[in-house]
């Protein structure tokens, strides 16, 4: 898990009619968080096996949810950890049994939801009264609806540390006051609700531009050179360029600035855009295996802002960086639905 993740301040926006979280390090906008606007995510259901594939160790879960049945993926844990619906004893997991289920992912794109058997994360009220009831409601069926998306934001990112929160919307300020007041009464005077009539939320904090600037192929580094950031089907490049910074006295030691700049630019673009899967970076060629070695571990110590699981895999003889990182929901292009900016 991170353990350096970078933020002070949490913004809830709206934004061409979606929500949004971002997290601020500062005056520097870290991470654009899309906020769902549903309460699939976190909620506890008994699922009905449909089936079962030995060879990844998971199982196919039928739900119901919003009076519609949807199959979820369900990482199979050892039988000791799932809590059945019924009073029988099991010595393994078989196809038709009823089990209790936590949505952990939400669906995207083709891939189904995931689910886990680990409900201990509910309070132990919540979690009181689901085993209390568990074996005497009919599969499918909810048994205990997810929190709104932006608490579960403000949930987790309350694992790393303590930030202020600000929204302009009263609907959001009312239920993250009253999460707080219950949950964490310390930090209830770091919520406010921005109620300026002079300037926007949006227009105070510049969103039109950072959205902008976070929908652009091309990213441009302090010192001249930029990025040029393109997804496919099976991957996203990032491909390196010195551009206006072409001094010619020391071309080693631009080319090592540019890359040492473009390797943190693209951590942080990760983090806006969440772009996930595998992530190519094309640096500047460099054939100095120390230099390699300083990108390379200037990276990691990067991705361990990231509260999302990012690993820097290997830097290639053609200075190919790949890395991987978790993908937990739309990116933030996938989201805009709009076409890239050249």
């Amino acid at each position: 898990m991170s353990t350096a993740v970078k933020l002070s301040k949490l913004l809830i926006i709206r934004y061409k009619n979606k929500l949004f979280a971002i997290s601020y390090d500062g005056n520097i906008a870290n991470e654009i968080e899309y906020i769902e606007n549903n309460s699939l995510l976190g909620s506890i259901h008994i699922g009905r096996v449909k089936k079962i594939s030995k060879n990844i160790n998971a199982a196919f879960v039928e739900i119901e949810y919003n009076k519609e049945r949807q199959t979820v993926y369900f990482d199979m844990p050892d039988v000791k950890y799932i809590i059945f619906a019924d009073e029988k004893e099991h010595t393994a997991l078989h196809e038709g049994d009823d089990i209790v289920i936590k949505i952990s992912k939400l669906p995207i794109k083709n891939k189904l939801a995931g689910a886990t058997a680990n409900i201990s994360d509910v309070s132990t009220e919540v979690l009181d009264d689901i085993k209390a009831r568990k074996n005497y409601i009919k599969s499918p069926s909810m048994l205990y609806a997810g929190e709104c998306d932006y608490i579960e934001i403000i949930k987790d990112r309350l694992k790393y540390t303590t930030f202020d929160i600000v929204t302009d919307i009263e609907e959001v300020y009312e239920k993250i006051l009253s999460f707080l007041k219950e949950n964490h009464n310390e930090l209830a005077d770091r919520v406010r609700l921005y109620e300026d009539p002079m300037i926007s939320m949006n227009k105070l904090y510049s969103i039109d531009t950072l959205f902008e600037s976070a929908l652009d192929k091309r990213v441009w580094l302090k010192d001249g050179g930029y990025l040029f950031i393109e997804p496919t089907e099976a991957l996203t490049v990032i491909d390196v360029n010195t551009g206006k910074n072409v001094q010619k006295k020391d071309a080693a030691a631009v080319k090592l600035k540019t890359n040492l700049e473009a390797i943190k630019e693209s951590a942080r673009q990760m983090r806006l855009r969440n772009i996930s899967g595998i992530i190519v970076i094309d640096l500047i060629n460099t054939s100095d295996k120390s230099e390699v070695d300083l990108l390379y571990h200037t990276m990691k110590d990067y991705l361990k802002e990231d509260r999302l699981n990012t690993v820097a895999i290997d830097i290639t003889k053609l200075c190919l960086f790949e890395i991987t990182r978790r993908k937990r929901k739309p990116s933030l292009l996938e989201v805009m639905k709009t076409e890239w900016r050249l």
